[in-house]
């Protein structure tokens, strides 16, 4: 039995990998609004990077990682959480049997994104930078559509290189050069005729301020939408998503600075 005085109220299904996992709980904390320790969310961080891989177990019809991620859901059950978070895109193929073996809350990744996109878009057609595992779930596409927005993927087999490029960068540690690469998929995007473009993959999530300003398109950052999600689900304030540096930092850093007590 876990003491209720250190009981965390949002559990946090990381290492999937494990810098999304990181710039993830940096956003969460960066986002909440707080000025002293104790306002921000108790959370625990189950960090589980020997999974199989997600986009391989889709590709291939199989369910290698359901069994350890109901393993993962079950223990933060078992810490008595109130919700939980998965900042991995992919994993979210098998969220309706995760969610249905779960007393706490599951946060949909995708729910959270396209609430963002609603907060940054009237209209348009966004472009998704996934992983080949993600969009053959189609579960952003149903959202997306349902949404009302139009989603524009571009057909230039360059574009989803430039992707599964970047992704592999990012897990390799090599954040400029996963920049540069995402950089070149969005600009494939515009030329697509994209108007948005959501990083649907929370290892894309951790270069998105590494961005350059001049690519053209709104940015949706999946890993931000989701910290949002879990503040505005938990009762705590948000301060603006937009902006926020990863870690390391990198070019094109924040100003964002915490507000002080008056």
């Amino acid at each position: 039995m876990i003491d209720d005085s250190i009981r965390p109220q949002l559990g946090i299904i990381g290492g999937l990998g494990p810098l999304a996992s990181a710039d993830f709980y940096f956003k969460l904390t960066r986002m909440t609004d707080a000025l002293r320790d104790n306002e921000h969310v108790p959370a625990v961080i189950l960090s589980v990077p020997q999974l199989p891989d997600r986009t391989e177990a889709i590709l291939a019809g199989e369910d290698g990682p359901l069994a350890p991620l109901t393993a993962a859901v079950s223990t933060l059950n078992e810490l008595g959480v109130a919700c939980i978070a998965m900042p991995c895109n992919t994993a979210h193929h098998w969220y309706d049997r995760l969610a249905a073996n779960s007393r706490a809350e599951i946060i949909h990744i995708g729910d959270a994104v396209v609430a963002e996109i609603r907060r940054t878009l009237g209209r348009g057609r966004v472009a998704n930078l996934a992983t080949r595992g993600t969009l053959a779930s189609g579960f952003y596409q149903n959202r997306i559509s349902a949404a009302g927005f139009d989603l524009c993927l571009p057909q230039d087999a360059e574009f989803q290189e430039r992707v599964d490029s970047a992704i592999a960068l990012v897990k390799a540690g090599s954040i400029a050069e996963a920049a540069a690469e995402t950089e070149r998929a969005l600009h494939l995007a515009q030329v697509a005729g994209a108007d948005a473009a959501l990083l649907g993959c929370t290892e894309l999530s951790v270069v998105a301020a590494s961005l350059k300003d001049s690519v053209g398109l709104a940015v949706i950052d999946s890993n931000a939408a989701l910290a949002r999600a879990c503040l505005t689900r938990l009762g705590f304030g948000a301060q603006e998503a937009r902006g926020l540096p990863t870690t390391p930092p990198q070019r094109g850093l924040s100003t964002w600075r915490p507000r002080r007590a008056s």
